[in-house]
């Protein structure tokens, strides 16, 4: 019975995305989420492992393999931190992918007990948005506002 209940935890863990597969240090994740129903997933991370003040972005699929990875100074990230109006909270830090390329990673949610965050990569070609792709309902995990706490003073 026992090898039963293990084997039944092996295969619905099997293949899932989880916190601090792309993050080089558990407990550096300042987003994460999992998108296109679990094939992918996203993460933000205070790269306190590589020289400088830097965050990192990585887009990886399940089997970990990393699709695309930025490692970025904090002063040159955009940040967008919430205005502290209304009932609704989002905020945003956008990273510079190159040939015209951005990656914006977008949070948001209510202000009440129990409410659900959201949120969105959106993808950027020199300005204009060319795609939005939102984190599966239920995975999101942000502290973007200790992050932008962070890029503000290393600006």
């Amino acid at each position: 019975m026992k090898h039963l209940y293990l084997s039944i935890a092996m295969m619905f863990s099997a293949g899932g995305l989880q916190a601090g597969q792309f993050c080089e240090l558990d407990g550096t994740e300042m987003f994460s989420c999992t998108l296109k129903g679990g094939t992918r997933g996203v993460e933000v991370c205070n790269a306190i492992w590589a020289d400088g003040t830097k965050a990192a972005y990585g887009f990886f699929k399940s089997n970990g393999t990393v699709e695309k990875e930025i490692l970025q100074d904090m002063a040159t990230i955009t940040a967008s931190p919430w205005n502290g109006m209304g009932n609704f909270m989002s905020e945003s830090v956008t990273f510079e992918g190159g040939g015209g390329y951005a990656y914006e990673v977008w949070w948001g949610s209510e202000r009440a007990a129990g409410a659900t965050d959201i949120g969105v990569i959106n993808v950027l070609k020199n300005g204009a948005l060319i795609a939005d792709i939102p984190c599966d309902p239920g995975t999101v995990t942000s502290d973007l506002s200790s992050l932008i706490e962070l890029i503000e003073a290393a600006q």
